[in-house]
């Protein structure tokens, strides 16, 4: 059994502020955002932008290597989700999606002290023991 798991921290966020977020980043509260992710060297990823980069990533390769493709796609593909997932946020640090938790503690409590105004709908640490997180669909094989 693992003991030293490897965490992640992610935001949620308004409509309004997501897609400031996700693009020119005008508004004070994403600078801040992005100042406090450069300050730990993550940065903050969009949720759907990742889904999406996935399914393109797949398409341009070997889609039978890529065993959420389908998965991926029907998510990217319907409206409702669309949305939910354009809020949210996981901040990588370089290409990585999970760290060590001095990092991932580090950053969370800068993210919640800044909060003070409640502009971040919510701030989540997240561990990668599979009993704490909702795991990917099963893929049917026909082995």
């Amino acid at each position: 059994m693992n003991n030293e798991w490897l965490y992640q921290v992610r935001i949620k966020l308004s409509q309004d502020l997501a897609d400031d977020l996700r693009s020119e980043c005008n508004l004070d509260i994403s600078k801040k955002i992005n100042n406090i992710a450069r300050k730990h060297q993550t940065r903050p990823v969009c949720t759907l932008d990742g889904f999406l980069d996935y399914v393109k990533e797949a398409e341009r390769n070997t889609i039978k290597d890529y065993p959420l493709y389908h998965w991926t796609k029907s998510v990217v593909q319907d409206p409702d989700k669309q949305i939910k997932h354009s809020k949210s946020f996981a901040f990588y640090f370089g290409d990585e999606q999970i760290y060590e938790k001095e990092l991932a503690v580090s950053l969370y409590n800068d993210l919640v002290e800044f909060n003070d105004e409640n502009k971040i709908e919510e701030i989540k640490m997240i561990d990668s023991n599979p009993r704490n997180n909702p795991q990917p669909p099963r893929i049917k094989t026909n082995l």
